[in-house]
């Protein structure tokens, strides 16, 4: 009698020792596994949907503490806030949606992966349930027997230029071009909000 268990081959996701100590070399596996490359997109979309997030909120603060007259200008500035953070976020949400799509080449992009579906979980009501705890194992186990990839912050230029990109997108939607070169919401207010 043949043992069928051993007639079962491997997918060549797997990584070697050397491998996993050069994946962050740049021009390794970062730069090609179309999953790692999806993850730093849906991270960096992440992050400028929080900063865009907090500007919207302290910007609601403004608007209920100014008097009538200015209160006009805030909240022109503050419905550009909530459309450039709904913009982000639906961003974010379109790169999450091509998970299913991408395949991993490496272990690597598996950890990518699974960082995204975990990263999603922060915005499920109870992410303590089945099975965001049991996803989150996983990824720990696999990042102990395949390593783990750096989670960098984009840089801050690249996050000023996205969050005048979604701003800019929420004034032309909600009509309001004319308003928007009016407003405060260049650099300076977005470098403010990027902190944190």
């Amino acid at each position: 009698m043949t043992d069928s268990d051993n007639s079962t081959t491997l997918p060549s996701v797997t990584t070697s020792r050397r491998d996993r100590q050069n994946a962050s070399e740049p021009g390794h596996l970062e730069d090609t596994d179309p999953a790692i490359l999806l993850m730093r997109g849906w991270s960096r979309a992440q992050h400028v949907s929080h900063v865009l997030c907090r500007l919207q909120q302290r910007l609601e603060r403004r608007v209920l503490d100014a008097a009538d007259p200015e209160g006009i200008d805030e909240k022109v500035g503050y419905s550009i806030a909530c459309q450039a953070e709904v913009e982000a976020t639906t961003a974010a949400l379109k790169l999450q949606d091509k998970l299913p799509h991408i395949q991993a080449r490496s272990l690597l992009g598996i950890v990518a992966k699974l960082e995204i579906i975990a990263g999603a979980d922060r915005d499920i009501d109870d992410p303590t349930d089945f099975p965001w705890p049991h996803i989150a194992s996983v990824l720990r186990d696999l990042k102990k027997i395949a390593g783990g990839l750096p989670l960098e912050r984009p840089e801050r230029s690249i996050v000023q230029a996205d969050c005048k990109r979604f701003q800019a997108k929420a004034a032309d939607l909600l009509g309001l071009e004319k308003h928007a070169s009016k407003l405060r919401l260049g650099a300076a207010t977005v470098v403010g909000t990027s902190s944190g």
